[in-house]
């Protein structure tokens, strides 16, 4: 009778702990909304590596499956899924709907800095081509030489290291500074502010489920990636 009592207590000690817990700021609810957002990506990026490997091992019968695994096809097709995703997520939808898939977790949405509405998809669409350029020039960081959608579709001539390092510097500031409105923010006058987090538990868990299988298919892919190009980590990409 006195553990039933005691697991009831505990109960009430820790739903009233909650309860009394201060709620999180704005710019702790972005830095969440970042990483539910990161992790669909990462899920896009695992559906595009594993669509390029199947259609390569069918159309293909040289090919095998370490071939196709230290193919830098593998990476760049799933970093062109995942990226048109971006402008999707947080360009399109953010500027239509006021909210990406993780800020609508969160809580949080993005609007005009002068009406407090959604900028609409034009707008959003440039914010979105904004955060995906910063980001795929911040993925030439990675010291295993990966092979980045502008590398790839761009001339030679154009690639400078130093933009890598540059684009780094510029997603990491608002997080680290006490700022609420980092370069995407400033370059399309848009703010972010608190919303309502809508999303129901049946849709949560889903995304749930999307969560986990993205971090264990871009796992998957570096995994096979890089044990293969080890002799490569560690070196740095030049400034020009």
């Amino acid at each position: 009778m006195s553990d039933g009592s005691n697991g009831t207590s505990d109960l009430a000690d820790d739903l009233e702990a909650e309860a009394e817990a201060p709620p999180l700021t704005l710019r702790q609810r972005r830095r969440d909304a970042l990483l539910q957002d990161a992790l669909v990506f990462c899920t896009v990026f695992s559906v595009g590596a594993l669509g390029y490997a199947i259609a390569t091992l069918v159309l293909d019968e040289a090919e095998t499956f370490w071939s196709v695994s230290l193919s830098d096809g593998l990476i760049l097709s799933g970093l062109v899924l995942a990226e048109l995703f971006l402008l999707w997520n947080n360009g399109i939808r953010q500027g239509v709907r006021g909210h990406s898939i993780g800020k609508h977790r969160v809580g949080i949405q993005v609007v005009d800095t002068r009406t407090g509405r959604p900028v609409g998809w034009l707008r959003g669409l440039w914010r979105g081509l904004v955060v995906a350029g910063l980001l795929d020039l911040a993925l030439a960081v990675i010291p295993v030489g990966l092979p980045t959608v502008l590398r790839r579709l761009t001339p030679e001539a154009w690639h400078v290291g130093a933009f890598a390092y540059v684009a780094v510097l510029v997603l990491l500031l608002p997080l680290l500074l006490p700022t609420d409105r980092g370069l995407a923010d400033r370059l399309s006058g848009t703010t972010v502010v608190d919303s309502i987090d809508t999303t129901t538990p049946s849709h949560r868990s889903a995304l749930l489920v999307v969560d986990a299988l993205g971090v264990v298919g871009v796992l998957a892919v570096f995994v096979l990636y890089l044990s293969f190009l080890w002799p490569l980590i560690g070196q740095m990409p030049g400034l020009w």
